[in-house]
């Protein structure tokens, strides 16, 4: 959450809007609600929301749509959009290069990539994203790059475990915008399964964070939307 604060005033001062609000999902405060109505009340008559997601999923589909249907009916004088999400957009890309190659890769036959994405076993949209991701980099990267999810297929355990017993090193990326506890459990599992196969070198990659890159990203999609 505090990634996201720091996030806001970095991005703000690049675009004309006097009025910009920092909105939540999850019970966090504040809330997207919130955040709207406190726009509204400081007299804005369009709103333009943007999710700070990877990719489409439950959340971005279902969720805030409803949160902004709702809005929408109580100020109907309001305009309402939302941008879309930039997890497959070329600054991203560019991001998830970048944090590969800051381990300084051997690039060499028995090395391979592996992407973590959080997923949805619901929604197959993450997976096929992060599967068309995982191809851009191969192409980039010239080396084999697989993409597996913490929720849903291919799931993240059973992947590397297939990997390391063809591979002597993996780099594995987590394609998160921050750090938190998915990120630790992927390194758990690394670390679990770093001594059952001894042979094979497993190297966890940073994830995203804050980056002019991920600042590119969303300004270039709140410019899609109103340019």
């Amino acid at each position: 959450m505090q990634n996201f604060v720091h996030l806001l005033p970095k991005s703000e001062k690049k675009r004309p809007e006097t009025i910009q609000e920092l909105g939540f999902l999850n019970m966090s405060y504040p809330t997207i609600e919130i955040a709207c109505e406190k726009a509204i009340a400081a007299d804005a008559d369009e709103l333009i929301v943007v999710p700070v997601f990877l990719f489409s999923a439950i959340n971005i589909k279902h969720e805030i749509p409803k949160i902004l249907d709702s809005l929408t009916k109580k100020y109907p004088e309001i305009t309402i959009k939302m941008t879309k999400t930039f997890g497959f957009d070329p600054e991203i890309i560019a991001l998830a290069k970048e944090k590969i190659l800051q381990t300084n890769i051997n690039f060499t036959n028995s090395e391979a990539v592996l992407l973590v994405g959080l997923g949805s076993e619901r929604d197959n949209e993450p997976a096929s994203r992060l599967y068309s991701v995982s191809q851009l980099l191969e192409s980039q990267l010239h080396l084999p790059v697989f993409h597996s999810e913490i929720k849903g297929e291919p799931c993240y355990p059973t992947k590397l475990e297939q990997l390391v017993t063809r591979f002597e090193k993996i780099y594995i990326l987590p394609y998160f915008l921050f750090t938190g506890a998915h990120v630790v459990a992927i390194d758990q599992e690394r670390l679990h399964l770093q001594k059952l196969y001894p042979n094979c070198e497993t190297v966890l990659c940073e994830s995203f964070h804050y980056h002019p890159l991920l600042e590119q990203a969303i300004l270039h999609k709140i410019s899609e939307l109103v340019d």
